[in-house]
């Protein structure tokens, strides 16, 4: 066996050092430093890696599910739009893109970009891999890239590190706070629809939708402020009650009776119960509804998250007072002789069986429902439809007040405070049964405070005057005579009526 003396071993690490001494000159003087500064990276990174594969967990979300491109994963999308919302203070090196006209850019991570972040004490890294940057597709690509059937495996991944230790609060709190984060995002996004029936072709009906696009809200909305804290107040109530219904054994859903006269914001109120709870609007007019059967599958159809609304249901079909023909007699609700041959062809559907959908079996199938019916007179409905559990809240929507006013005259004419022509304004609404319809009307015609008040103090005026009691000129005897005068009579006196509208 050679041994090495101490002379050789000193003459070759001698060499060694002079060897390694002219690299690292080479190293630094050929080798730009940007080239370094990477390289130093990506070795930092590779130990790092390396240290610390045997402590963390990995977490892989996928785009699709097990290479199958017809099955997106929700999981996936959640955690794009969640980190979509926190990059632009964070990365240094993002994606732009907007995948449409009506969009925002949206940011993404880019190809092996990192994120980190702290949540209930958990340290988590993410970071985006896309295994062939040629086949990266974006988001809105998603039906493209479901259709390419050629590609083998998921192109593009989330992984997310963190501490063993922590998969169950990860699990269970972590990977929900995203999902709700990602569908409270879809709820606010989403286009509403307004559904209506499509009974053409002589079909018995089904639902037709379009977008609903009304821009009202509570608060453009002209009526008593304590009233219409209460409506918002019972709507959140209602809508962070799920497990508080399933307790008690009732189904989910709401019940409104929206009266008064016309044009005092019925359908307004509507707009803006959809809009703030961000729910689908299905207008349903029984009219169009052949029979009980049909009216049970049309509302069966209803998404949840909706609103049904039946308008005028004092009009509709006699439902006041249970009837919808007198058939027996040969006669409607009218007293008018009906066609018996095209009777077959009329609606015949019943109290009961609307009844039955709004409270009875029928109603447990769904969630998150509410159902309003509109009338301008009250008194003429049927007193089963307005029992609570039918109709859990009755709302008047009343002639124009003071209060209400105000809101109008800020939306209309943008004034906040008082105005030297309110005070007049204010003793006519009190005397006067005016709709907002009316006033808004008024108010729009011109851009001008002065102008538009002007006008409407005129309005005003005009409609106290039509609705302040007539008085009629008759002949009466007085001393035996024959006079011109003016009364009304009790025991052989008129007594005049007030002609005001209701």
């Amino acid at each position: 066996m050679p041994m090495f003396s101490a002379s050789s071993l000193f003459s070759a690490y001698a060499s060694l050092t002079a060897l390694v001494t002219l690299i690292q000159q080479f190293y630094h003087q050929i080798v730009p430093k940007q080239v370094r500064n990477y390289i130093s990276l990506k070795l930092e990174e590779w130990f790092t890696k390396a240290s610390s594969a045997t402590t963390l967990f990995t977490l892989v979300i996928e785009q699709f599910e097990d290479g199958d491109y017809d099955s997106f994963n929700q999981v996936y999308s959640a955690c794009e739009a969640y980190l979509a919302s926190k990059l632009r203070s964070t990365s240094t090196r993002l994606k732009v893109s907007r995948p449409s006209k009506k969009d925002h850019v949206s940011f993404k991570l880019a190809q092996g970009e990192k994120f980190s972040e702290v949540f209930e004490g958990i340290q988590l890294d993410w970071s985006f891999i896309c295994n062939n940057a040629n086949n990266y597709s974006s988001h809105s690509d998603v039906e493209d890239s479901r259709s390419s059937k050629s590609r083998l495996g998921n192109n593009l991944y989330f992984e997310l590190c963190f501490d063993p230790d922590n998969k169950d609060k990860v699990f269970d709190s972590y990977l929900p706070y995203i999902l709700k984060f990602y569908d409270d995002m879809v709820e606010k996004k989403k286009d509403l629809k307004l559904y209506t029936l499509d009974c053409g072709g002589g079909k018995s009906g089904s639902w037709r939708s379009v977008k609903f696009k009304h821009p009202f809200t509570f608060d453009a909305l002209a009526m008593e402020p304590e009233v219409k804290k209460a409506v918002v107040d019972d709507l959140e109530r209602f809508l962070g009650r799920r497990e508080f219904y399933k307790k008690v054994g009732r189904a989910w859903k709401r019940g409104y009776l929206l009266y008064g006269p016309p044009g005092t914001g019925k359908s307004s109120l509507i707009a803006a119960m959809a809009n703030h709870l961000k729910f689908d609007v299905y207008d349903l007019q029984l009219s169009s509804v052949l029979n009980d059967s049909v009216l049970r599958r049309l509302l069966l159809s209803t998404s949840n998250k909706s609103i049904l609304v039946i308008e005028d249901i004092d009009c509709s079909l006699g439902l006041a007072d249970r009837q919808v023909h007198l058939v027996n007699e040969g006669k409607d609700k009218y007293g008018y002789d009906v066609d018996m041959d095209s009777h077959s062809q009329q609606s015949q559907i019943s109290l009961s069986g609307l009844l039955n959908f709004i409270d009875g079996l029928w109603s447990s199938c769904g969630d998150e429902r509410i159902f309003v019916f509109t009338t301008n007179h009250k008194e003429k409905l049927d007193p089963a439809l307005l029992r609570p559990g039918r109709m859990d809240m009755h709302i008047n929507m009343s002639y124009l007040t003071m209060p209400a006013f105000r809101i109008l005259a800020l939306n209309y004419i943008n004034i906040s405070g008082e105005h030297y022509l309110f005070k007049e304004i204010e003793e006519l609404i009190e005397a006067t049964k005016v709709s907002p319809a009316q006033v808004a009307e008024e108010l729009i015609r011109s851009d001008d405070p002065d102008i538009a008040l002007s006008s409407l103090i005129k309005m005003l005026k005009e409609e106290k005057m039509e609705q302040s009691p007539k008085e009629v000129n008759f002949p009466k005897l007085m001393n035996g005579k024959v006079g011109n005068g003016l009364g009304s009579y009790n025991n052989g006196v008129h007594e005049f009526s007030d002609y005001s509208s209701d």
